[in-house]
């Protein structure tokens, strides 16, 4: 979408979500918001939008983006939770896995586009929706496994937002299905959202997005495996479980440095997400 696209979309939106990959996906394919100098009084008009984003040094921090708050470029995005608050305290959140924002700055308003790999998900809880229940899953699990790198928080925070956002959202549905798998009771208090779990599933599988053995999510964020014996970069159908002392297979990810290229893997991004 090009930058006059994305203005002439939100000339009578606060927010606006780009459409699903498909239409069961349990969240969209980025997120428009705007920033207006005046509210239009007509709809929510946000005035702030809050989330992690990585800066020009590499380092993550929680950032609050506003009408004159203003950047070159994209950046990247740290996966969790995004909040847009109004000038009356209304507040609209969604979650997303990682991807890229970039702003666009007109006279009286500044558009923000995030767009995503990864399915940007929509919370509206309570009561919680499949959406909702799937964020806090996946802060479940990423909280434990954060808990096993103490003292070395800054490290798992890096790891983590190294990872391209569809590695981490696969990596995030594996963990969960087999631990419902493994619980009863999970799959019939939350059948509503292990079945759509099954379905996201089946349709990844179905276009070549999920490989026969992914990497879980305890695997990607294990303290005690070496960078340099992941690919957390590359698109997730090049890489598997690999067999005792070999590395994961790659194609396209050279370990070791930083690099950004042009990735059509990532709409909006300004890279592919590299170590």
């Amino acid at each position: 979408m090009s930058e006059q696209s994305v203005i002439h979309q939100m000339e009578n939106w606060g927010y606006y979500l780009l459409p699903k990959q498909h239409p069961h996906s349990p969240g969209y394919s980025g997120l428009l918001v705007a920033i207006r100098e005046t509210p239009t009084e007509m709809h929510f008009d946000p005035e702030s939008m809050r989330l992690r984003l990585e800066d020009a040094r590499g380092e993550v921090s929680r950032t609050t983006l506003s009408l004159r708050w203003s950047f070159r470029g994209t950046r990247r995005v740290f996966p969790g939770r995004i909040i847009l608050r109004d000038r009356i305290g209304k507040r609209a959140e969604f979650f997303a896995f990682g991807g890229s924002v970039k702003a666009t700055h007109i006279p009286g308003k500044t558009v923000y586009s995030l767009r995503s790999p990864a399915p940007v998900l929509r919370l509206t809880g309570p009561p919680e929706t499949t959406p909702d229940q799937l964020a806090s899953e996946t802060e479940v699990v990423q909280g434990k496994l954060a808990a096993k790198w103490i003292p070395n928080e800054d490290e798992f925070a890096r790891r983590l937002a190294q990872m391209n956002p569809l590695r981490l959202y696969l990596a995030s549905l594996d963990s969960i299905l087999a631990r419902y798998k493994q619980t009863f009771s999970l799959r019939e208090i939350f059948h509503d959202l292990y079945d759509a779990l099954l379905a996201e599933k089946r349709w990844l599988r179905k276009t070549g997005q999920w490989t026969a053995t992914p990497l879980s999510l305890e695997e990607l964020l294990a303290p005690d495996r070496a960078l340099s014996s992941l690919n957390l970069t590359a698109s997730p159908g090049l890489v598997t479980r690999s067999k005792p002392n070999q590395l994961p297979r790659a194609i396209s990810t050279k370990i070791g440095r930083k690099s950004r290229v042009n990735s059509p893997r990532s709409p909006g991004a300004s890279g592919e997400y590299r170590l």
